[in-house]
């Protein structure tokens, strides 16, 4: 019994029976949602537990339940749970032979079957990886030879130009000299002209 001091007993007592009542609501709550925390249960590891028809051990089994094996709840009654398998066998087991949890055989299945999965992805990276780097190469590769077809195609151009220039400059220069020509024969004529008409006194010729 609490003792609290400066308090009559009759308050003591009542002040006892609340605190039980409630710690008493508080175990409850824990201890409800455990029950109902999950409609399956899975049997604990190494195990083969026998199916009854009824919630008594002294009955012959009417099936085996495996572990591993995850089992549908349907009714608990007194250390003991009625179930029904995947199979759609339904019968009673005791409810200490069962884990709300995968045991460790589901467990590593699992793990094994995502290292599995996790390693085909890696493959398919290193695959999808390998072709990217190949087509990166391709193409480096045409890059090179469009530069070195560029470089080529300059490398012509001038050549063209410079092969222009020099079947074209004796023509340019004969022209050149032929313009030099008719228009020295231009100017002396109009030089004439101008000297004639000064001795003639401004008389157009």
């Amino acid at each position: 019994m609490l003792f609290i001091p400066h308090l009559k007993t009759a308050t003591v007592i009542k002040l006892n029976a609340a605190m039980l009542t409630l710690l008493l609501l508080i175990l409850f709550l824990l201890a409800a949602p455990v029950t109902a925390a999950s409609n399956y249960v899975y049997i604990s590891d190494t195990l083969r537990v026998g199916v009854r028809k009824e919630p008594q051990s002294g009955l012959p089994p009417i099936g085996v339940v495996l572990t591993g094996m995850r089992l549908k709840v349907l009714e608990r009654r007194d250390g003991f749970m009625k179930i029904e398998t995947d199979k759609g066998v339904i019968g009673w087991i005791k409810d200490i032979y069962v884990t709300e949890h995968p045991p460790s055989i589901i467990q590593l299945k699992a793990l094994k079957k995502k290292y599995q999965q996790l390693e085909k992805e890696l493959a398919t990276r290193k695959d999808t990886a390998a072709m990217l780097e190949k087509a990166n190469m391709a193409l480096n590769d045409q890059l090179d030879e469009l530069k070195s077809e560029r470089q080529q195609w300059v490398r012509e151009r001038a050549e063209l130009l410079a092969s222009q220039y020099q079947e074209s400059s004796p023509v340019a220069l004969i022209i050149l000299v032929l313009l030099l020509l008719v228009a020295s024969f231009v100017g002396g004529i109009f030089w004439y002209k101008l000297r004639v008409m000064k001795r003639l006194g401004g008389l157009r010729v």
